[in-house]
Protein backbone atom coordinates (compact mmCIF):
# COMPACT_ATOMS: atom_id res chain seq x y z
CA UNK A 1 0.00 0.00 0.00
CA UNK A 2 1.44 3.34 -0.99
CA UNK A 3 2.04 5.76 1.17
CA UNK A 4 1.26 9.28 1.38
CA UNK A 5 4.57 11.73 1.84
CA UNK A 6 4.61 14.31 4.11
CA UNK A 7 4.00 17.82 2.54
CA UNK A 8 6.08 20.88 3.47
CA UNK A 9 3.34 22.98 4.75
CA UNK A 10 4.44 23.51 8.42
CA UNK A 11 8.19 23.87 8.01
CA UNK A 12 7.74 26.30 4.88
CA UNK A 13 5.53 28.29 6.80
CA UNK A 14 7.42 28.52 10.21
CA UNK A 15 10.38 29.43 7.75
CA UNK A 16 8.51 32.66 6.40
CA UNK A 17 7.48 33.48 10.13
CA UNK A 18 10.87 33.41 11.40
CA UNK A 19 12.07 34.96 8.06
CA UNK A 20 9.44 38.04 8.39
CA UNK A 21 10.17 38.31 12.66
CA UNK A 22 13.79 38.18 12.29
CA UNK A 23 14.32 40.54 9.75
CA UNK A 24 13.63 43.68 11.63
CA UNK A 25 15.60 42.64 14.40
CA UNK A 26 18.68 42.24 12.05
CA UNK A 27 18.04 45.37 10.26
CA UNK A 28 17.73 47.25 13.39
CA UNK A 29 21.26 46.39 14.89
CA UNK A 30 23.80 49.16 15.86
CA UNK A 31 27.07 49.28 16.85
CA UNK A 32 27.34 50.44 20.76
CA UNK A 33 26.79 54.19 21.46
CA UNK A 34 24.98 54.55 17.92
CA UNK A 35 21.95 56.71 17.77
CA UNK A 36 18.51 55.73 16.96
CA UNK A 37 18.09 57.39 13.34
CA UNK A 38 16.07 55.40 11.41
CA UNK A 39 16.15 57.24 7.84
CA UNK A 40 13.55 56.69 5.62
CA UNK A 41 13.28 54.56 2.41
CA UNK A 42 16.25 54.67 -0.24
CA UNK A 43 18.06 57.31 1.80
CA UNK A 44 21.56 56.77 3.11
CA UNK A 45 22.00 56.75 6.86
CA UNK A 46 23.56 60.42 7.73
CA UNK A 47 26.21 60.06 10.63
CA UNK A 48 25.83 63.33 12.80
CA UNK A 49 29.08 64.65 14.52
CA UNK A 50 29.68 64.12 18.47
CA UNK A 51 31.84 65.32 20.57
CA UNK A 52 34.67 63.47 21.43
CA UNK A 53 34.74 60.92 24.51
CA UNK A 54 34.70 62.29 27.93
CA UNK A 55 34.52 65.89 26.82
CA UNK A 56 30.65 67.93 26.57
CA UNK A 57 31.05 71.18 25.38
CA UNK A 58 31.00 74.01 27.93
CA UNK A 59 27.94 76.40 28.31
CA UNK A 60 29.31 79.11 26.38
CA UNK A 61 30.12 77.14 23.36
CA UNK A 62 26.88 75.24 23.65
CA UNK A 63 24.60 77.72 21.85
CA UNK A 64 27.68 78.21 19.02
CA UNK A 65 27.64 74.21 18.87
CA UNK A 66 23.93 73.60 18.41
CA UNK A 67 23.57 75.86 15.62
CA UNK A 68 26.71 74.69 13.82
CA UNK A 69 25.45 71.13 14.25
CA UNK A 70 22.07 72.33 12.92
CA UNK A 71 24.11 73.65 9.70
CA UNK A 72 25.58 69.71 8.95
CA UNK A 73 22.44 67.49 9.85
CA UNK A 74 18.90 68.59 10.08
CA UNK A 75 17.06 66.58 12.98
CA UNK A 76 14.99 63.70 11.76
CA UNK A 77 12.23 62.03 12.94
CA UNK A 78 12.25 58.32 14.28
CA UNK A 79 10.50 56.59 11.99
CA UNK A 80 8.88 52.83 12.41
CA UNK A 81 10.15 50.64 9.55
CA UNK A 82 7.42 48.41 9.54
CA UNK A 83 4.40 49.51 7.67
CA UNK A 84 1.14 47.54 6.65
CA UNK A 85 -2.57 47.89 4.97
CA UNK A 86 -4.61 46.65 2.80
CA UNK A 87 -2.62 45.57 -0.92
CA UNK A 88 0.69 46.02 1.22
CA UNK A 89 0.75 42.98 3.27
CA UNK A 90 3.09 43.02 6.08
CA UNK A 91 6.31 45.24 5.03
CA UNK A 92 10.05 46.17 6.56
CA UNK A 93 12.77 48.22 5.66
CA UNK A 94 16.42 48.01 7.13
CA UNK A 95 17.50 51.48 8.85
CA UNK A 96 19.77 51.84 5.22
CA UNK A 97 16.95 51.86 3.50
CA UNK A 98 18.66 49.02 1.08
CA UNK A 99 16.68 45.84 1.49
CA UNK A 100 12.92 45.07 2.50
CA UNK A 101 10.58 42.23 3.04
CA UNK A 102 6.79 42.44 2.24
CA UNK A 103 4.45 39.04 3.16
CA UNK A 104 1.00 38.99 1.63
CA UNK A 105 -1.47 37.03 2.01
CA UNK A 106 -4.93 36.36 -0.14
CA UNK A 107 -8.11 33.89 -0.18
CA UNK A 108 -10.92 33.51 -2.59
CA UNK A 109 -14.01 31.74 -0.94
CA UNK A 110 -16.03 30.29 -3.79
CA UNK A 111 -19.06 28.56 -4.24
CA UNK A 112 -20.62 27.19 -7.73
CA UNK A 113 -23.52 25.70 -8.94
CA UNK A 114 -23.63 23.02 -11.98
CA UNK A 115 -26.98 22.66 -14.01
CA UNK A 116 -26.69 19.90 -16.24
CA UNK A 117 -28.81 18.06 -19.29
CA UNK A 118 -28.96 15.24 -16.54
CA UNK A 119 -30.87 16.85 -13.62
CA UNK A 120 -29.92 14.30 -11.02
CA UNK A 121 -26.05 14.90 -11.94
CA UNK A 122 -26.15 18.49 -11.12
CA UNK A 123 -24.15 19.42 -8.15
CA UNK A 124 -23.29 22.33 -5.31
CA UNK A 125 -20.04 22.69 -3.95
CA UNK A 126 -18.58 25.35 -1.44
CA UNK A 127 -14.35 25.74 -1.75
CA UNK A 128 -11.49 27.94 -0.61
CA UNK A 129 -10.46 27.98 -4.35
CA UNK A 130 -6.99 29.49 -3.17
CA UNK A 131 -5.58 30.09 -0.03
CA UNK A 132 -1.78 31.73 -0.73
CA UNK A 133 0.75 33.37 1.07
CA UNK A 134 3.89 35.11 -0.83
CA UNK A 135 7.29 36.43 0.54
CA UNK A 136 8.88 38.94 -1.73
CA UNK A 137 11.93 41.00 -0.74
CA UNK A 138 14.71 43.45 -2.26
CA UNK A 139 18.43 43.63 -1.75
CA UNK A 140 20.78 46.35 -2.20
CA UNK A 141 18.27 48.65 -3.31
CA UNK A 142 16.64 45.99 -5.41
CA UNK A 143 19.23 45.11 -7.32
CA UNK A 144 18.34 41.44 -6.05
CA UNK A 145 14.58 40.53 -6.13
CA UNK A 146 13.34 37.60 -3.85
CA UNK A 147 10.15 35.62 -4.61
CA UNK A 148 8.55 32.95 -2.64
CA UNK A 149 4.80 31.40 -2.54
CA UNK A 150 3.12 28.93 -1.28
CA UNK A 151 -0.38 26.91 -2.05
CA UNK A 152 -2.75 25.67 0.90
CA UNK A 153 -5.95 24.68 -1.28
CA UNK A 154 -7.06 21.89 -2.06
CA UNK A 155 -6.66 22.91 -5.92
CA UNK A 156 -3.16 25.04 -5.34
CA UNK A 157 -1.60 21.76 -5.62
CA UNK A 158 -1.46 18.72 -7.82
CA UNK A 159 -3.52 15.47 -7.73
CA UNK A 160 -0.17 13.65 -8.10
CA UNK A 161 2.27 15.27 -5.92
CA UNK A 162 1.04 17.01 -2.85
CA UNK A 163 2.95 19.85 -2.73
CA UNK A 164 2.52 23.53 -1.13
CA UNK A 165 5.45 25.35 -3.07
CA UNK A 166 4.48 27.21 -6.06
CA UNK A 167 7.01 30.27 -7.16
CA UNK A 168 10.98 29.91 -5.37
CA UNK A 169 12.75 32.20 -7.47
CA UNK A 170 15.32 35.29 -7.46
CA UNK A 171 15.90 38.35 -10.16
CA UNK A 172 18.88 40.02 -10.87
CA UNK A 173 17.37 43.16 -11.74
CA UNK A 174 20.69 45.43 -12.26
CA UNK A 175 20.21 46.35 -15.66
CA UNK A 176 17.43 47.81 -17.71
CA UNK A 177 17.80 45.35 -21.15
CA UNK A 178 18.94 42.44 -19.43
CA UNK A 179 17.65 41.14 -16.38
CA UNK A 180 17.68 37.44 -15.46
CA UNK A 181 15.32 35.43 -13.33
CA UNK A 182 15.93 31.34 -12.03
CA UNK A 183 13.89 29.18 -10.17
CA UNK A 184 10.70 27.73 -9.89
CA UNK A 185 8.18 30.48 -11.36
CA UNK A 186 5.94 30.78 -14.50
CA UNK A 187 6.76 30.21 -18.02
CA UNK A 188 6.71 33.64 -19.74
CA UNK A 189 4.25 31.94 -22.55
CA UNK A 190 0.29 33.27 -22.37
CA UNK A 191 -0.77 36.63 -21.82
CA UNK A 192 -3.88 35.26 -19.17
CA UNK A 193 -1.67 32.27 -17.59
CA UNK A 194 0.72 35.38 -16.69
CA UNK A 195 -1.55 37.18 -15.36
CA UNK A 196 -1.96 36.99 -11.88
CA UNK A 197 -4.97 34.69 -10.94
CA UNK A 198 -5.99 37.62 -8.16
CA UNK A 199 -6.40 40.21 -11.21
CA UNK A 200 -8.78 38.31 -12.95
CA UNK A 201 -12.24 40.08 -14.19
CA UNK A 202 -14.10 36.68 -14.06
CA UNK A 203 -13.80 34.31 -11.40
CA UNK A 204 -11.87 32.06 -12.93
CA UNK A 205 -9.39 32.00 -16.12
CA UNK A 206 -10.61 30.60 -19.52
CA UNK A 207 -11.07 26.87 -20.30
CA UNK A 208 -8.97 27.44 -23.26
CA UNK A 209 -6.07 28.55 -21.13
CA UNK A 210 -6.16 25.54 -18.72
CA UNK A 211 -5.95 23.38 -21.86
CA UNK A 212 -3.29 25.24 -23.50
CA UNK A 213 -0.89 27.24 -21.20
CA UNK A 214 2.77 25.82 -19.77
CA UNK A 215 1.95 26.78 -16.15
CA UNK A 216 5.13 26.99 -14.02
CA UNK A 217 8.31 25.28 -14.42
CA UNK A 218 12.22 25.24 -12.85
CA UNK A 219 14.48 27.41 -14.79
CA UNK A 220 15.84 30.48 -16.16
CA UNK A 221 15.11 32.95 -18.46
CA UNK A 222 16.70 36.57 -19.82
CA UNK A 223 14.29 39.46 -20.03
CA UNK A 224 13.37 42.94 -20.36
CA UNK A 225 10.03 45.10 -19.88
CA UNK A 226 11.55 47.97 -20.84
CA UNK A 227 13.83 47.28 -23.71
CA UNK A 228 15.93 50.57 -25.34
CA UNK A 229 14.12 52.46 -22.34
CA UNK A 230 11.32 53.49 -24.52
CA UNK A 231 8.37 54.05 -22.57
CA UNK A 232 8.45 49.80 -22.12
CA UNK A 233 6.73 50.01 -25.91
CA UNK A 234 9.34 46.41 -26.31
CA UNK A 235 9.30 43.49 -24.17
CA UNK A 236 11.46 39.96 -24.39
CA UNK A 237 11.53 36.85 -22.70
CA UNK A 238 14.34 33.59 -23.46
CA UNK A 239 13.57 30.88 -21.51
CA UNK A 240 15.51 27.32 -20.49
CA UNK A 241 13.47 25.23 -18.01
CA UNK A 242 13.18 21.34 -17.28
CA UNK A 243 10.11 20.68 -19.20
CA UNK A 244 8.43 18.86 -16.47
CA UNK A 245 6.56 20.98 -13.92
CA UNK A 246 6.76 22.09 -10.95
CA UNK A 247 8.35 20.60 -7.65
CA UNK A 248 9.67 17.87 -9.61
CA UNK A 249 13.17 16.46 -8.49
CA UNK A 250 13.77 12.80 -10.14
CA UNK A 251 16.03 12.37 -13.15
CA UNK A 252 14.56 12.76 -16.08
CA UNK A 253 15.64 11.64 -19.69
CA UNK A 254 17.34 14.20 -21.70
CA UNK A 255 15.15 17.53 -23.03
CA UNK A 256 14.47 20.83 -21.75
CA UNK A 257 11.46 23.36 -22.48
CA UNK A 258 12.75 26.47 -24.50
CA UNK A 259 10.25 29.42 -24.88
CA UNK A 260 10.48 32.67 -26.65
CA UNK A 261 8.32 35.63 -25.77
CA UNK A 262 8.07 39.23 -27.51
CA UNK A 263 5.64 42.32 -26.45
CA UNK A 264 4.83 45.33 -28.59
CA UNK A 265 3.13 48.35 -27.53
CA UNK A 266 3.30 51.27 -29.49
CA UNK A 267 1.62 53.84 -27.10
CA UNK A 268 3.83 52.89 -24.54
CA UNK A 269 3.44 50.25 -21.72
CA UNK A 270 0.91 50.82 -19.04
CA UNK A 271 1.55 52.24 -15.17
CA UNK A 272 1.13 50.58 -11.96
CA UNK A 273 -2.67 50.03 -10.72
CA UNK A 274 -4.28 47.64 -8.76
CA UNK A 275 -2.65 45.32 -6.71
CA UNK A 276 0.56 44.14 -9.28
CA UNK A 277 1.45 45.92 -12.11
CA UNK A 278 -1.17 47.20 -14.48
CA UNK A 279 -0.19 44.98 -17.32
CA UNK A 280 -0.81 41.86 -15.29
CA UNK A 281 -4.59 43.68 -14.46
CA UNK A 282 -7.41 42.78 -16.90
CA UNK A 283 -9.69 45.73 -15.49
CA UNK A 284 -8.92 49.11 -16.47
CA UNK A 285 -8.89 50.78 -13.05
CA UNK A 286 -6.62 53.61 -14.38
CA UNK A 287 -9.57 54.59 -16.92
CA UNK A 288 -6.31 55.61 -19.73
CA UNK A 289 -7.50 58.61 -21.57
CA UNK A 290 -5.48 57.28 -24.40
CA UNK A 291 -5.86 54.02 -26.05
CA UNK A 292 -3.23 51.16 -24.05
CA UNK A 293 -2.48 48.75 -26.92
CA UNK A 294 -0.09 45.62 -26.78
CA UNK A 295 0.64 42.60 -29.11
CA UNK A 296 2.19 39.24 -28.16
CA UNK A 297 3.94 36.58 -29.67
CA UNK A 298 5.32 33.10 -28.50
CA UNK A 299 6.81 30.00 -29.47
CA UNK A 300 7.91 27.02 -27.42
CA UNK A 301 9.41 23.29 -27.49
CA UNK A 302 9.45 21.09 -25.08
CA UNK A 303 11.35 17.63 -26.03
CA UNK A 304 10.46 14.59 -24.17
CA UNK A 305 7.84 15.65 -22.26
CA UNK A 306 6.02 12.95 -19.90
CA UNK A 307 2.47 14.61 -19.39
CA UNK A 308 -0.47 14.99 -21.22
CA UNK A 309 -0.72 19.11 -21.24
CA UNK A 310 3.34 19.41 -21.79
CA UNK A 311 4.21 20.60 -18.42
CA UNK A 312 1.45 19.92 -16.32
CA UNK A 313 -1.40 17.14 -16.20
CA UNK A 314 -1.46 13.45 -16.25
CA UNK A 315 1.72 11.77 -15.66
CA UNK A 316 2.37 8.88 -18.09
CA UNK A 317 3.34 6.07 -16.98
CA UNK A 318 5.58 5.43 -20.06
CA UNK A 319 4.83 7.73 -23.36
CA UNK A 320 7.35 10.75 -24.02
CA UNK A 321 6.31 13.09 -26.45
CA UNK A 322 7.50 16.65 -27.99
CA UNK A 323 5.48 19.26 -28.00
CA UNK A 324 5.41 22.39 -29.92
CA UNK A 325 3.77 25.36 -28.82
CA UNK A 326 2.67 28.86 -29.93
CA UNK A 327 0.66 31.59 -28.81
CA UNK A 328 -0.28 35.37 -30.09
CA UNK A 329 -2.19 38.05 -27.56
CA UNK A 330 -3.76 41.10 -28.24
CA UNK A 331 -4.56 43.36 -24.84
CA UNK A 332 -6.36 46.89 -24.96
CA UNK A 333 -7.13 49.43 -22.46
CA UNK A 334 -9.42 52.96 -22.78
CA UNK A 335 -11.40 54.98 -20.61
CA UNK A 336 -12.44 51.58 -18.50
CA UNK A 337 -12.96 49.48 -21.26
CA UNK A 338 -10.93 46.50 -22.08
CA UNK A 339 -9.90 43.47 -24.51
CA UNK A 340 -8.13 40.55 -24.88
CA UNK A 341 -7.92 38.41 -27.44
CA UNK A 342 -5.96 34.84 -27.58
CA UNK A 343 -4.80 32.13 -29.52
CA UNK A 344 -3.33 29.16 -28.26
CA UNK A 345 -1.42 26.08 -30.32
CA UNK A 346 0.20 23.15 -29.44
CA UNK A 347 1.55 19.83 -31.14
CA UNK A 348 2.93 16.93 -30.52
CA UNK A 349 5.39 14.73 -32.50
CA UNK A 350 3.29 11.81 -32.82
CA UNK A 351 -0.50 10.69 -31.76
CA UNK A 352 0.57 7.94 -29.56
CA UNK A 353 3.25 5.52 -27.90
CA UNK A 354 2.57 1.81 -27.78
CA UNK A 355 4.02 -0.49 -25.04
CA UNK A 356 3.43 -4.13 -24.24
CA UNK A 357 2.22 -4.07 -20.41
CA UNK A 358 1.49 -7.65 -18.65
CA UNK A 359 1.17 -9.59 -21.69
CA UNK A 360 -2.07 -6.83 -23.00
CA UNK A 361 -1.18 -3.82 -25.54
CA UNK A 362 -0.93 -0.42 -23.86
CA UNK A 363 -1.47 2.99 -25.45
CA UNK A 364 -0.47 6.37 -23.89
CA UNK A 365 -1.82 9.53 -25.89
CA UNK A 366 -0.43 12.79 -26.68
CA UNK A 367 -3.19 16.27 -26.81
CA UNK A 368 -2.76 18.37 -29.97
CA UNK A 369 -5.44 21.08 -30.64
CA UNK A 370 -6.02 24.87 -31.13
CA UNK A 371 -8.09 27.53 -29.36
CA UNK A 372 -8.95 30.93 -28.61
CA UNK A 373 -11.26 33.25 -26.73
CA UNK A 374 -12.07 37.22 -26.75
CA UNK A 375 -13.16 38.53 -23.32
CA UNK A 376 -14.58 42.32 -23.34
CA UNK A 377 -15.10 44.14 -20.15
CA UNK A 378 -16.60 47.64 -19.09
CA UNK A 379 -15.49 49.17 -15.86
CA UNK A 380 -18.74 51.50 -15.22
CA UNK A 381 -17.88 53.10 -11.86
CA UNK A 382 -14.61 52.50 -9.86
CA UNK A 383 -16.56 49.80 -8.48
CA UNK A 384 -18.60 47.67 -10.87
CA UNK A 385 -18.05 46.04 -14.20
CA UNK A 386 -19.62 43.92 -16.91
CA UNK A 387 -17.84 41.01 -18.38
CA UNK A 388 -18.41 38.85 -21.83
CA UNK A 389 -16.36 35.74 -23.14
CA UNK A 390 -16.57 33.63 -25.59
CA UNK A 391 -13.62 30.98 -26.10
CA UNK A 392 -13.00 27.03 -28.12
CA UNK A 393 -10.83 24.78 -28.67
CA UNK A 394 -10.74 21.55 -31.00
CA UNK A 395 -8.26 18.76 -31.44
CA UNK A 396 -5.76 18.94 -34.45
CA UNK A 397 -5.11 15.75 -36.64
CA UNK A 398 -5.22 12.05 -34.74
CA UNK A 399 -5.00 12.49 -31.06
CA UNK A 400 -6.12 11.98 -27.49
CA UNK A 401 -10.28 10.38 -28.64
CA UNK A 402 -10.83 12.11 -25.33
CA UNK A 403 -10.25 15.45 -26.75
CA UNK A 404 -13.14 16.64 -28.49
CA UNK A 405 -14.43 20.17 -29.64
CA UNK A 406 -15.44 22.58 -26.75
CA UNK A 407 -16.87 25.89 -26.21
CA UNK A 408 -17.72 28.23 -23.57
CA UNK A 409 -19.86 31.12 -23.53
CA UNK A 410 -20.62 33.70 -20.41
CA UNK A 411 -20.55 36.63 -18.16
CA UNK A 412 -19.57 38.46 -15.20
CA UNK A 413 -20.13 40.73 -12.94
CA UNK A 414 -17.60 42.46 -10.58
CA UNK A 415 -18.03 44.56 -7.53
CA UNK A 416 -14.92 46.25 -6.33
CA UNK A 417 -14.36 47.06 -2.67
CA UNK A 418 -10.68 47.73 -3.44
CA UNK A 419 -9.75 47.14 -6.29
CA UNK A 420 -8.17 43.29 -6.53
CA UNK A 421 -7.54 43.86 -2.74
CA UNK A 422 -11.04 42.89 -2.08
CA UNK A 423 -13.84 42.18 -4.53
CA UNK A 424 -17.06 40.23 -5.32
CA UNK A 425 -17.59 38.55 -8.46
CA UNK A 426 -19.93 36.20 -9.86
CA UNK A 427 -20.18 34.62 -13.51
CA UNK A 428 -22.27 32.25 -15.62
CA UNK A 429 -21.00 30.38 -17.97
CA UNK A 430 -22.63 27.59 -20.88
CA UNK A 431 -20.33 24.66 -21.63
CA UNK A 432 -20.47 22.44 -25.03
CA UNK A 433 -18.15 19.27 -25.71
CA UNK A 434 -15.73 17.69 -23.64
CA UNK A 435 -14.36 17.30 -21.25
CA UNK A 436 -15.32 20.77 -20.26
CA UNK A 437 -19.11 19.54 -19.84
CA UNK A 438 -17.65 16.99 -17.35
CA UNK A 439 -17.44 20.81 -15.10
CA UNK A 440 -21.61 20.99 -16.04
CA UNK A 441 -23.72 22.19 -18.97
CA UNK A 442 -24.47 25.31 -16.58
CA UNK A 443 -22.01 26.68 -14.24
CA UNK A 444 -22.62 29.62 -12.30
CA UNK A 445 -19.99 30.95 -9.14
CA UNK A 446 -19.87 33.18 -7.17
CA UNK A 447 -16.42 34.53 -5.04
CA UNK A 448 -15.35 36.60 -2.78
CA UNK A 449 -11.58 37.54 -2.45
CA UNK A 450 -9.26 39.50 -0.17
CA UNK A 451 -5.96 40.26 -0.92
CA UNK A 452 -4.15 41.76 2.19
Amino acid sequence: MLQRKPTLSFPLTLAFALIVFTFPAISQEKPEGAKDQTPQLGEEKKETPTPPSGKEPDNTNRSQSQANAGTIAAPTENKSNWETGLGKGIRATSNDGKHNIQLRFRSQMQGNQTFQLDPSQDTTNFLVRRTRLALRAGLFNDTWLVNLQLGFAERDMESQRRNTLRDANIIYNQYRDVKVAFGQMKVPFSRQRWNSSSALQTVDRSSVNSEFNLDRDVGAYLFSEDLFGNKRMFAYYLGVFGGQGRNRVERQTPGVLTVARFIFSPFGGMSKSGSDNDWLSEVDFARYKEPKISFGVSGAYNKNSDRSLSTHGTEYSFAKFNYSHAAGDIYFKWMGFSFQYEWLWRRANTAYVERTVSSALSREYSRSGQGHFVQLGYLFTSQYELVFRFGEFRPLGETDPTMKYSREVGGALSYYFAEHNLKWQTDYFYYTGTPTAAEGDHVVRTQIQVFY
